[in-house]
């Protein structure tokens, strides 16, 4: 799939994405792109292990992606590269393959590389707030 398809399909229609390393502190990046995709209607899904139980705009976080109720179109990466083992081995155990999009500082080429040849679609170091504005005409 092409990046152009990746957006026509999962960002510029509304889809339902897992957000690992979702938080409630608002002077992170990871809250704004979040509040920003669910004004723009996407089903959103946080995963955080240090917030699980509890609710980040006002939706449940998860422990895990293996806890996450609903089939994801996206799981968006807002961790370092160095955090992300444990979420690629969950990314791995799901009965489905989806597009992983590494965001800004989440970027990790080994991980991309392996990702592909295991046949998951990456996007690497775009914003997917960002994408929506520019791509889709979302607002600010």
């Amino acid at each position: 799939m092409k990046m152009d398809e990746i957006i026509e399909e999962f960002v510029c229609k509304p889809s339902k994405i897992a957000v690992v390393g979702a938080s409630r502190n608002r002077d992170r990046p990871v809250y704004d792109v979040m509040s920003y995709l669910k004004q723009q209607g996407f089903d959103l899904y946080p995963v955080n292990p240090a917030s699980a139980g509890d609710t980040i705009l006002d939706l449940p976080c998860y422990k895990s992606l293996k806890e996450v109720p609903e089939k994801v179109d996206i799981v968006a990466l807002f961790l370092s590269p160095k955090n992300q083992e444990i979420i690629l081995e969950d990314i791995r155990g799901l009965a489905y393959k989806l597009v992983v999009w590494m965001q800004p500082g989440a970027e990790n080429d080994e991980a991309e590389d392996a990702l592909k040849q295991e046949g998951y679609e990456v996007v690497k170091g775009a914003c997917l707030m960002m994408t929506h504005q520019v791509y889709c005409g979302g607002g600010e």
